[in-house]
């Protein structure tokens, strides 16, 4: 490959350029399209591994894998906690030099991440340490269906316990993310171009930003879920009618669009019901993106996370004993940007105080685990107070109570845009799942109402789960108003 090529191989472009070719630099990392690896044969893991590794000069070529020398060997073993991915560490052991250990990631929810974008934004955020990314984060390569990633050592997932038990944490966590959104720069690539003409300008200096008109990718994604939705649960449908009684009640809970024991469903209503299906769920949609829009018409957009929960977090094996400085950059890191892109900046917090609900492990959040109005106080407080710092605006004046109250208004408002943004992902994942043929009907039903495997992950379950909170939170908002809201934020009320 000549320099020249090399150098034209940046962003998603570069990746959907490179698609074509046995092997390529892209965004100067290694990436082998034609390189796939099986994640029932751990020895495709390791040779991806071997492959990506031999190229950025983290070993010698052909020393792990098929061709495994006297000095050299290699483990591999499963990482929970993924939901969306397949997950591996590859430990090397090297006589010759330090051992090693890499993260191999394959590729899950098939469609409904663009990972050209994802990946290229993960190499930014990897090669912009001054942001919220941990100096030991990096991406070292892609291949076919997946990438390799440096593992952090002396790491560890966090849990809800941890947020429950040591506020520091979380309160270090919500100054990470105020500096992923004003202190990394947005790619070029995530800006809409005509945005930027049309304001009569190339942006710079301190209203860039609003120059830019930068749009949250959020519509957008929960209108594609939408509609695949209803294409996959009519091919669903079209196997089995009982399938509509499912998908209507784990959509739509106790108010259903069919009789509970599926009365009258037939082939010719099978396809007025879907559009009626369709017409649900983009009402909905509609609805709640009038009421941001409406309600919060200067609600910041930045590069945001979208996907913080305690899996997504790891922390420094050493807080448990009470080793070390405490919560910091080094000792707390936020991993796994997949579903990262522009969005609402109020969205991550509101998100990730979602996330104190947990349900990671069953698909059965417990909202009872929702911080308290007075933490959530403090968490936009803080987050005010690190955003400040990175923008160096320490000497703005403002009514710090007012803006607090602003901002926790909105964040109270994405709190319900998250109930529905990973309630319809539940759903669209849960009947992925059934048409690839991993669940019989009847093992699907009893899942779905907590009569088997209630220890382990569901997506629809968890889907169900979040959408039903997200008709608690909009009804509230509705007999509360608000405005009403607003105030009483505002006044010290709630």
């Amino acid at each position: 490959m000549t320099t020249k090529s090399r150098q034209l191989m940046h962003g998603p472009g570069g990746f959907r350029q490179a698609s074509g070719e046995g092997s390529s630099m892209v965004e100067n990392r290694p990436y082998f399209p034609e390189l796939i690896v099986d994640l029932h044969d751990e020895s495709t893991v390791i040779d991806a591994a071997n492959v990506i590794l031999s190229c950025v000069g983290g070993i010698k070529a052909g020393t792990i894998g098929s061709d495994i020398g006297n000095t050299t060997t290699a483990k591999v073993s499963i990482v929970s906690g993924g939901l969306t991915n397949a997950l591996f560490r590859v430990d090397i052991n090297d006589e010759e030099k330090q051992p090693s250990s890499v993260l191999v990631r394959i590729f899950g929810a098939e469609g409904m991440i663009d990972r050209d974008t994802e990946t290229a934004n993960f190499a930014r955020l990897c090669d912009s340490k001054g942001s919220a990314v941990h100096s030991q984060l990096d991406y070292l390569g892609r291949f076919g269906n997946g990438r390799i990633e440096t593992l952090i050592p002396n790491m560890r997932a966090a849990t809800i316990c941890d947020f429950k038990e040591n506020e520091e944490l979380v309160l270090e966590v919500i100054r990470q993310m105020a500096r992923l959104h004003y202190g990394f720069d947005i790619p070029e690539y995530l800006i809409d171009r005509d945005s930027i003409s049309s304001c009569g300008g190339d942006g710079g200096g301190e209203g860039e930003s609003d120059c830019r008109q930068l749009q949250p990718v959020l519509w957008d994604v929960v209108a594609s879920w939408n509609n695949e939705l209803v294409t996959k649960i009519s091919q669903a449908c079209s196997r089995d009618l009982r399938l509509v009684v499912i998908f209507c009640s784990a959509l739509f809970g106790d108010t259903h669009i069919v009789a509970e024991d599926g009365d009258g469903i037939n082939e010719s209503a099978l396809t007025e019901m879907m559009a009626q299906i369709a017409q649900i769920l983009n009402r909905e949609t509609q609805w709640i993106q009038d009421h941001v829009i409406e309600h919060h018409p200067d609600a910041p957009i930045a590069f945001c996370h979208n996907d913080i929960n305690a899996a997504n977090i790891l922390i420094n094996v050493g807080l448990d004993s009470g080793d070390g400085n405490g919560c910091d950059r080094d000792s707390v890191a936020m991993i796994d940007y997949e579903y990262g892109a522009l969005n609402y900046t109020q969205y991550d917090i509101a998100n990730f105080i979602c996330e104190h609900c947990g349900g990671n492990d069953n698909g059965i959040p417990d909202y009872n685990l929702m911080p308290t109005l007075e933490l959530q106080r403090k968490l936009v407080h803080e987050y005010i107070q690190e955003r400040d710092r990175v923008l160096n605006n320490s000497k703005r004046h403002v009514d710090e109570q007012k803006e607090v109250a602003k901002l926790l208004s909105q964040v109270q408002t994405f709190q319900m845009v998250s109930h529905l943004y990973w309630g319809t992902w539940g759903i669209l994942q849960g009947v992925t799942e059934l048409l690839k043929g991993r669940y019989e009907i009847d093992k699907v039903k009893s899942r779905l109402y907590n009569k088997m495997d209630v220890d382990s992950w569901d997506n629809l379950r968890y889907g169900k789960s979040r959408l039903n909170q997200y008709r608690k939170h909009k009804q509230s908002i509705l007999e509360t108003g608000q405005k009403q809201m607003s105030y009483l934020y505002q006044s010290g009320r709630l």
